[in-house]
């Protein structure tokens, strides 16, 4: 068996890497109403180059706060990138999010019980953009749920 190398797709991560703060836009979910939040995203290499390694804090308005850990890393066998998430929700990960880079921006479809978000990231020197629209439970089409903009604290 061959050990995996570094690629391409594994570099590319590498522009998400940093230290980010910023304001969130939310939609209403099951979780909570909707709300505008504050959020410090922190991205850092690891393993040798196969890893990003997030920490996500966001505070709302009222106070309460959401967590998130997670691993991006990249398939040997396809090269997509794939997203393993960890949050202060509880749910157990599952199957990654899959995807990968088109023109500047990092689309990554992550499947669960609940529904399916296609989550979008696109790094620049100064700014990091993250949006998320949902398709929950039977809904027929996706609609926004997240819309983020960050910029950098270092």
């Amino acid at each position: 068996m061959e050990m995996p190398e570094i690629s391409r797709a594994h570099e590319e991560l590498k522009a998400l890497e940093g230290d980010w703060a910023g304001t969130e836009e939310l939609a209403a979910s099951s979780w909570a109403a909707a709300a505008t939040a504050k959020a410090t995203v922190s991205y850092r290499g690891a393993l040798d180059g196969f890893a990003v390694v997030q920490e996500y804090v966001q505070t709302r308005e009222d106070g309460s706060t959401f967590l998130g850990h997670n691993v991006f890393t990249v398939d040997p066998a396809t090269q997509e990138t794939l997203w393993y998430g960890f949050d202060s929700y509880g749910f157990p990960p599952g199957e990654p999010g899959r995807g990968g880079w088109r023109e500047g921006t990092l689309h990554l479809e992550k499947r669960t019980p609940r529904g399916i978000a296609r989550h979008r990231l696109t790094p620049s020197e100064n700014a990091l953009t993250h949006e998320i629209d949902v398709k929950m439970g039977d809904a027929a089409e996706f609609s926004p749920f997240l819309r983020a903009r960050y910029t950098h604290t270092q």
